[in-house]
């Protein structure tokens, strides 16, 4: 008999991260058997993460552990995850998230009182993990409107939180609407492959947006994919917002997105500063990541920092920022 709901975690090279993930969650999935699944997919991680999951699904049989041979993008890895997924509803959850006390427990009951629900989308805490635990913890969405809990249309649901549905662990959707979804996977959406696919799939079910955090989400000092960041953010999510419009999912996705993501001028120079990670692979696609730029200023910067900032600069104020 299948579950309620599935709790998938992809992960790449971070035991210790896992390790206190699965600390969190392993509690309330033991009160929650008879409705929940926890499954751990491995992408391929050459650190101790393997064995580590060896070991724990012998001490706790009903944990479903996958390893992958073959290592793949993010985006890649989010997919194939879902398809390891037999829950009604299936969140893929941060290897590095932690959640609070009564996630759990809060998005089943969501999912009982709310036959029409599709995807569910709730708050949640970001700070700097550093040596000495998490610091300038912040709510991500830190305004509150007493009547914003509740359901919404899927084109209000995506204008409103855009990129923030992104944020895989705050996100939870049905598994046959992901089946749905599937044939709007678009390889150009960079990173963001897995939200076109959650969010087609699902168009003909209400959106439910829970604004209390029910989660942390730790920002460590280095991510194997953070290299990929500005190409995530300024291509792919600009890419799959204007087809959102096109579609008629959405009226104006792309212009919220210039409104409020794309807005902050330091946002744009700090995410574009990531390039200098990987100049050669960034070089060629500086007309990409000024696709959706539309001050002069902007595109002209973006070359600057591409060809110019030197790596040793961004890790030094990066350094700083997580002192």
């Amino acid at each position: 008999m299948s579950k309620l709901l599935s709790i998938v975690i992809p992960t790449l090279n971070r035991c210790e991260y896992l390790k206190r993930t699965l600390s969190c969650l392993l509690p309330q999935v033991e009160a929650n058997l008879d409705e929940v699944e926890l499954v751990v997919c491995c992408n391929a991680s050459k650190d101790d993460t393997d064995a580590y999951m060896l070991q724990l699904s012998k001490e706790r049989p009903f944990i479903k552990y996958k390893y992958f041979d073959e290592y793949v993008e993010v985006g890649q890895s989010l997919i194939r995850s879902v398809g390891e997924a037999q829950g009604k509803f299936v969140v893929l959850w941060g290897d590095d998230d932690i959640p609070m006390p009564y996630f759990t427990a809060t998005i089943l009951e969501i999912i009982k009182k709310n036959p029409e629900v599709g995807i569910i989308h709730c708050n949640r805490l970001e700070g700097k993990d550093t040596i000495y635990g998490m610091r300038n913890l912040k709510v991500v969405e830190s305004s509150y409107d007493i009547d914003e809990e509740g359901l919404y249309p899927v084109d209000e649901f995506v204008q409103r939180f855009g990129i923030m549905l992104g944020f895989i662990s705050s996100c939870v959707f049905r598994k046959d609407g992901w089946i749905l979804g599937e044939p709007y996977y678009n390889d150009h959406y960079y990173g963001f492959e897995h939200l076109s696919i959650i969010v087609n799939g699902n168009r003909n079910y209400m959106c439910y947006y829970y604004p209390y955090p029910l989660e942390m989400q730790r920002l460590p000092f280095s991510r194997d994919f953070s290299v990929k960041w500005p190409l995530y953010r300024f291509v792919g999510v600009p890419n799959m917002m204007s087809d959102f419009d096109s579609s008629g999912v959405t009226k104006c996705a792309l212009a919220r997105w210039q409104n409020t993501i794309n807005k902050s001028f330091a946002k744009f120079v700090w995410t574009i500063m990531y390039c200098s990670q990987d100049k050669n692979f960034y070089r060629p696609r500086c007309r990409d990541l000024n696709k959706y730029q539309k001050s002069v200023v902007r595109r002209f910067l973006t070359y600057v920092i591409v060809y110019c900032c030197p790596k040793w600069l961004f890790v030094a104020l990066k350094k700083n920022i997580y002192k």
